[in-house]
């Protein structure tokens, strides 16, 4: 069983690296949406001083939305405020006719924002929502349901955003590359949708590797195309990770679970892939609060339904408690085996 955790702030030094994996962590997963390349690099040598079989998963980007890296400003936003978003392509131009209107740029193309009428943009988890409900001078016009702080780098969510436009980011691009030469053991791609999806990782690390050098390659599903798509993904992976914080927002919270259990069943059936639940296993003891009856029920629940780990992500990399979190994830395991 795999209990992966999550490089962060709060698990950096090799004191704390060594204190997940000996309450439990035999997977250390590097997001590489966070974090720079040395300091992956001195984690994962880190981890291999530690325990040499302690596993590394890459972690891609793939294609979430999130707050384009050229914003520079910190805003709180207020309910029923007015904000605005718009491409990071188009930001510079149109900037500057907004005054004092709230402009927030994405990291994708302004053109993507304007294929269909979508209804609502979340922000954080979808702990921050806003509501579509016009167009300004090529921004997408929208009134605050629930505020925050928003600044450079903050995921975003866009219900049925269209992606068969993307292909693989440079970032990503340059990810791969770093596993390659660091001979990672796990790539996991992000918000797959579709066969495609994988086979370019595949294309990739075929043309970029000189050595046989070949990880075992996960697709993470976030989305509702994902989840529809799931047979087909399925025989093109060697494990599947259900992103549990996105599926939310990209859906719906009510859905989610009905969406899990149409991913889960075509993974179970194929009898020889990974099966892993991400996000949302452990929020109460990620805020410092003991784990609730729901959470533990839901670690019984999976584990007797057939999965292969559990993706400790926020409460690991910023929790208050991420060993006393990892021990208790490992013993609850432990029990629930059998």
């Amino acid at each position: 069983m795999y209990i992966i955790g999550t490089a962060g702030p709060n698990i950096k030094e090799k004191s704390s690296i060594k204190g997940i994996i000996d309450n439990g962590v035999n997977v250390l997963r590097f997001n590489f949406a966070h974090g720079s390349e040395d300091e992956f690099l001195e984690f994962l040598k880190f981890t291999k001083d530690i325990d040499k079989n302690v596993k590394i998963v890459l972690d891609l980007s793939g294609t979430k939305i999130r707050v384009s890296n050229r914003f520079d400003y910190i805003y709180k936003i207020y309910e029923r405020e007015e904000v605005y978003f718009c491409g990071e392509d188009k930001y510079e131009s149109i900037k500057s006719s907004f005054n004092n209107k709230k402009l927030i740029p994405l990291n994708i193309k302004d053109e993507l924002l304007h294929l269909k009428k979508y209804k609502e943009i979340s922000i954080k988890d979808n702990t921050m929502n806003f509501r579509i409900i016009g167009k300004k001078d090529s921004a997408i016009k929208t009134i605050t349901i629930k505020g925050g702080i928003i600044r450079k780098g903050k995921g975003c969510n866009i219900k049925n955003l269209d992606r068969s436009k993307f292909d693989l980011s440079e970032n990503d691009k340059k990810a791969i590359l770093w596993g390659i030469e660091n001979q990672v053991d796990i790539i996991c791609q992000s918000f797959v949708e579709e066969i495609n999806d994988i086979k370019k990782i595949k294309e990739f690390l075929s043309k970029n590797s000189i050595t046989e050098y070949k990880p075992t390659i996960w697709g993470k599903i976030e989305t509702l195309k994902g989840v529809n798509n799931i047979k087909g993904i399925i025989k093109e992976v060697d494990g599947i990770v259900i992103g549990r914080g996105d599926l939310i927002p990209e859906t719906s919270i009510e859905d989610t679970p009905i969406y899990e259990q149409i991913v889960m069943d075509e993974v179970l059936k194929e009898g020889n892939k990974d099966l892993i639940i991400a996000t949302h296993i452990f929020n109460s003891m990620k805020n410092g609060k003991r784990a609730s009856i729901a959470e533990v029920e839901c670690v019984y629940n999976f584990i007797k339904a057939g999965v292969t780990g559990f993706l400790l992500a926020g409460e690991t990399s910023i929790g208050k408690t991420p060993l006393k979190t990892v021990k208790f994830l490992k013993s609850l395991i432990d029990k629930y085996i059998n």
